[in-house]
């Protein structure tokens, strides 16, 4: 047994009262580091005993006795060598490699655990999670062999346990990934299974096909009752990697108009992780989108290489795209011209009411005017001729 001052550890576990432990925070961007150790296909005997040492790092403060805090990372023979993940770039098919993972024991007694491997799966919401302890592995999980699948680990002391990966012939080239685990299970009246994860990510040897497509997309349109506003899109789509090799990628969704115009355009998050296989129901919103009637929908992803692909591989990253097209009758605003249309000829009309019952008027006014002129005109000619007559008919002149 060897003794080693070790460096403060970056994963640790306190006891939980959670029923599943997500390990997605674990598969955070690891760098690409080279191979720990690689060797033809008939693999080298790891040691018959896994190396242990005290005093794996500054004990964190615990709650009480009965507290478990462990931690699980890269190791070797004697100890973390500063790893975060365990990472292969480049392997062959029938190559055997060799390592080792280190498990801490910060507690005040003895602890098993079982240590074992399986493989990494793509969540609903895009992160990446381990397969539940009674789900048996089909990719790199079967790969690993521990030399103990229970390890019994003294208080305050870590034991590096051996472990190997054999390739198989028949291993797909391409992205594998997978965890190595540690975990504890509290028996109760409920089982709690509590793990620590460190990934694994493995690259086999062959062609590369860093290759995304976008599938069953679907829109629905959200208008507004403000004529003067624009309404919101709903998109929904998938994402699936149709390659072999773990991609992310940066989105944009954009609705376009009659004659190609762009009316409103939305950047959804980027891609988390997406091994080869995979899939992610990606929903966003585009809003300010103004109801032209016939609209197009364009969903554009920029694949984007995880740990170096592009300079590692040199296989070519193409934008991947898929339009749809949408109605959206402009109903606030077919109202609103209804409205004016119908205020205007409104207006019209009482404008040329108005001017009908005028010229009735004035005409009305004329006609009056008219018919009490020549009325005058009449009783003044009768009175002239009444005053020019004489007695019994006798015409009487004046004389000068």
């Amino acid at each position: 047994m060897t003794t080693s001052s070790v460096p403060r550890l970056g994963r640790r576990r306190r006891r939980t009262r959670l029923l599943v432990i997500p390990l997605v925070a674990l598969f955070a961007a690891g760098s690409m580091i080279g191979p720990a150790a690689a060797t033809p296909s008939s693999p080298s005997t790891p040691s018959p005993h896994p190396s242990s040492s005290k005093k794996p790092a500054a004990k964190p403060p615990a709650k009480s006795k009965q507290d478990i805090t462990w931690a699980v990372q890269p190791s070797t023979a004697k100890g973390p060598d500063g790893r975060a993940t365990f990472t292969w770039p480049s392997a062959k098919p029938r190559t055997v490699l060799h390592d080792y993972v280190g498990v801490s024991n910060f507690s005040d007694r003895p602890v098993t655990f079982q240590v074992y491997a399986t493989d990494a799966f793509v969540t609903s919401t895009g992160g990446l999670d381990l397969l539940p302890a009674a789900q048996a592995p089909t990719d790199i999980g079967t790969w690993v062999k521990v030399l103990h699948r229970t390890i019994k680990v003294p208080a305050h002391a870590r034991v590096n346990e051996p472990f190997t990966i054999t390739i198989p012939t028949n291993a797909t080239p391409g992205d594998h990934t997978g965890g190595m685990i540690a975990s504890i299970l509290k028996q109760g009246q409920v089982k709690v299974d509590q793990r620590i994860a460190v990934p694994i990510y493995l690259r086999v040897n062959g062609p590369l096909h860093p290759i995304l497509s976008i599938e069953s997309t679907s829109t629905s349109f959200h208008g507004t009752v403000n004529p003067f506003g624009g309404g919101g899109t709903n998109v929904s789509y998938t994402v699936h990697n149709t390659g072999n090799v773990r991609l992310t990628g940066t989105q944009s969704v954009s609705v376009t108009g009659p004659f190609g115009v762009t009316l409103a355009t939305a950047h959804p998050k980027p891609l988390l992780q997406l091994l080869p296989g995979s899939s992610v129901r990606i929903t966003t919103h585009v809003s300010g989108v103004f109801p032209a009637g016939p609209l197009t929908v364009h969903v554009r992803i920029n694949p984007v290489p995880i740990n170096g692909l592009r300079s590692t591989t040199g296989a070519p990253l193409r934008t991947v795209s898929h339009s749809v097209g949408m109605w959206a009758l402009p109903w606030p605003q077919l109202v609103l011209l209804i409205l004016l249309v119908g205020g205007g000829f409104g207006v019209w009309w009482l404008l040329r009411h108005r001017r009908s019952r005028h010229s009735a008027a004035l005409a009305a006014a004329v006609e009056k005017g008219r018919r009490e002129a020549a009325r005058e005109l009449t009783q003044v000619g009768g009175a002239s001729a009444h005053d020019n007559t004489g007695p019994a008919g006798t015409a009487v002149f004046d004389a000068d």
